[in-house]
């Protein structure tokens, strides 16, 4: 007997009283003699228990798990019936559906949706552990790569001129995969003009010129993986050959015996109000900074307006977060890096530290022996959302102070 307070009954209960025909296209009849609104009602539940179900999980819940069997009432259908259901009557994907759940669930219980709390963890992807690919290592095979084309561009004209062939390559610098296709072609040509035929296995000695073919070529594939990777990784580090989409991180738990090594993996945001899940974002991003504006945005898309407060740990403090929330009316709960620092009470061992050195109330920054700082420079930083304003200020009165060697080691100040 399924309990009174499972969730298969509130699943069941929710169902009912939503207007199903946004869900399910009742128009085609079929319904492979199976109740469309009872698969709804499982599909919904598997999520809700597991986050995710498979085809053939959803087959092996309706006939093993009693919840399911409540739900499809004895019915077992397989995993092919689920599969048409899912592609030919169900009209709105599972993420759509989450968010008029959520609006239902607003309508029927007092949350406080004023107030998200956002925090975010890692899960690994389903990948390989060894299929990672470096863009550091990838940029610096690269550049090795193209040196090695010039040697050899540089060693095919000798080649050329030695044996009285009317053909010259330039040594270009610009990395260029489509150049060496059209430098491999050219020498195709030449071998079947002069009919020199290729040869392959032990003991069949290579023409200098098919030598030449292959070894370009080789270079002109690698050349073109390398530019693929580029466009695969875009402003990551890294990401998984078996998915893409997937970033190396670290994790929480390593099964590596704790050596600290990277595993292919997203970063999950998951933003609640008042237990609620209300909002769900998945990153390919290793920091959390940069996910929060996505995050509030697909927010807003979801339920058409912005929470007035998102507390947050300092992982999400950042002049372009802080920027955000000011222009859309959301009030400033996260901390920031070196927040705990600047709260910290002054003493004889940190009066030194920049957390310390802030303005008075007449905006100049005063430093331990009662020197002013002065503005040495000014720049406007661009490479994040919002321009930011850059101030450099410098003392210019250390000489002869007591406290230089505390202070720093710099000789101008």
């Amino acid at each position: 007997v399924v309990e009174k307070d499972d969730i298969s009954r509130t699943v069941k209960e929710v169902v009912e009283e939503v207007n199903i025909f946004k869900y399910i296209d009742f128009s085609q009849n079929n319904a492979h003699g199976y109740d469309a609104i009872q698969m709804f009602e499982a599909v919904i539940l598997a999520f809700a228990i597991n986050g995710y179900a498979s085809l053939r999980d959803l087959e092996k819940l309706c006939k093993y798990d009693i919840r399911f069997k409540f739900i499809m009432n004895g019915s077992t259908p397989s995993h092919m019936a689920f599969e048409r259901f899912i592609k030919d009557k169900l009209t709105m994907p599972i993420e759509d559906i989450f968010v008029d759940i959520n609006k239902y669930i607003e309508a029927h219980d007092v949350i406080d949706t004023e107030v998200l709390y956002i925090d975010g963890t890692k899960f690994e992807a389903n990948a390989n552990k060894m299929t990672f690919v470096w863009m550091k290592a990838t940029k610096k095979f690269r550049e090795k790569r193209w040196i090695k084309v010039m040697d050899r561009l540089s060693a095919f004209n000798k080649y050329c001129s030695k044996n009285n062939l009317n053909i010259r390559f330039s040594i270009v610098r610009e990395i260029n995969f489509d150049y060496l296709f059209e430098v491999v072609s050219v020498i195709e040509q030449l071998m079947a003009k002069n009919s020199i035929q290729v040869v392959h296995g032990k003991g069949k000695k290579k023409h200098e010129l098919q030598r030449y073919q292959e070894a370009f070529k080789e270079d002109a594939l690698k050349m073109f993986k390398y530019t693929i990777y580029s466009d695969i990784a875009g402003d990551r580090n890294s990401f998984s050959k078996t998915d893409p989409d997937a970033t190396f991180m670290h994790m929480k738990y390593d099964y590596y015996n704790h050596t600290n090594v990277f595993k292919p993996g997203y970063n999950v945001q998951v933003g609640s109000s008042d237990g609620y899940i209300r909002h769900v974002y998945v990153s390919s991003d290793v920091n959390d900074l940069r996910t929060y504006i996505p995050f509030m945005e697909g927010y807003h898309m979801a339920y058409g307006s912005y929470p007035h407060a998102t507390p947050a740990d300092a992982g999400y403090g950042s002049f372009d977060n802080y920027k955000y929330d000011k222009e859309h009316g959301i009030q400033l709960y996260m901390k920031y890096s070196g927040m705990r620092k600047e709260a910290e009470k002054k003493t004889t061992k940190n009066q030194f530290t920049r957390a310390q050195m802030n303005p008075n109330e007449e905006d100049k920054i005063i430093c331990p022996a009662n020197h002013e700082f002065t503005l040495v420079d000014t720049r406007i930083e661009r490479r994040g959302v919002y321009p930011r304003e850059i101030e450099m200020y410098q003392n210019e009165h250390c000489e002869g102070c007591p406290f230089k060697s505390q202070c720093t080691k710099s000789k101008t100040g």
